[in-house]
């Protein structure tokens, strides 16, 4: 099996993973269990658990709350309360190739504020998917999220940026969600990458801070942060999503 092929289905079957992590996720619900759900998908679907593969990391999934950004540990037995924002990072490895994939959503009762910042982001991936195309660089996939959350009044991350990703989980070329330099000095894309695209984005300031555990990453000032990402493959006229159902079929 080729890495095309196996991305396909390591792809879909992440995918589903991530549609019934969303479902999953309610009110009532804690952090282990969402953890303990993922690995039990993940074994169904004949896949084998991604996040596992990197050094020194334990967990199926990396699950962060309001404030949190990336990579929190998820055992935390504190079930969910109405309100809180709920980010989902998953990962399924399939025949020697990796696929990544996340969420962001609010349980229970949301507002219109966090409604529409959960929108921004999803409508930023979706403007950095369309810059996902042969010839074009990377930086007009950071210049399309970039813009797309400053419409809204929010910031991208600097430090927090996509990936390639196949053989290991992070691979270059690095996608950073904010545009670091001229486009013309950031990579060419190219038929047949595959990559992760997400748009890590805060609220507020966009200084982040590194918890006790030395895993969890949040902002500074505890406003909201939110992480949206698909897996793709690049195509001749542009990119495919391989982690399907996609975020705007299941949000």
């Amino acid at each position: 099996m080729n890495k095309l092929e196996a991305m396909k289905i390591g792809g879909a079957m992440l995918g589903r993973v991530r549609q019934a992590l969303y479902q999953f996720t309610q009110v009532g619900v804690s952090p282990s269990q969402i953890e303990f759900k993922a690995r039990q998908l993940i074994k169904a679907e004949g896949g084998e658990l991604s996040f596992t593969k990197v050094p020194g990391y334990k967990w199926a999934t990396c699950i962060n709350l309001n404030s949190g950004i990336v990579h929190g540990i998820p055992t935390s037995q504190v079930p969910l309360t109405s309100g809180d924002m709920v980010t989902v990072d998953v990962g399924v490895y399939y025949h020697g190739y990796h696929t990544d994939a996340a969420f962001t959503k609010v349980v229970g009762d949301s507002t219109v504020a966090k409604d529409r910042f959960l929108e921004a982001g999803l409508l930023g991936l979706k403007n950095a998917l369309k810059a996902v195309r042969p010839g074009n660089y990377i930086g007009d996939i950071s210049l399309a999220m970039e813009s797309t959350l400053k419409q809204y009044g929010y910031k991208p991350t600097k430090e927090l940026t996509g990936h390639g990703v196949g053989k290991e989980l992070h691979e270059d070329p690095i996608i950073p969600n904010m545009v670091v330099s001229p486009k013309e000095k950031t990579p060419i894309i190219e038929v047949g990458q595959t990559l992760a695209i997400e748009i890590i984005y805060v609220e507020g300031k966009p200084g982040l801070y590194l918890e006790e555990d030395g895993w969890t990453i949040g902002t500074k000032d505890g406003t909201l942060s939110a992480v949206h990402e698909e897996t793709v493959v690049v195509t001749q006229d542009g990119c495919s999503i391989l982690t399907v159902p996609s975020l705007f079929q299941i949000g």
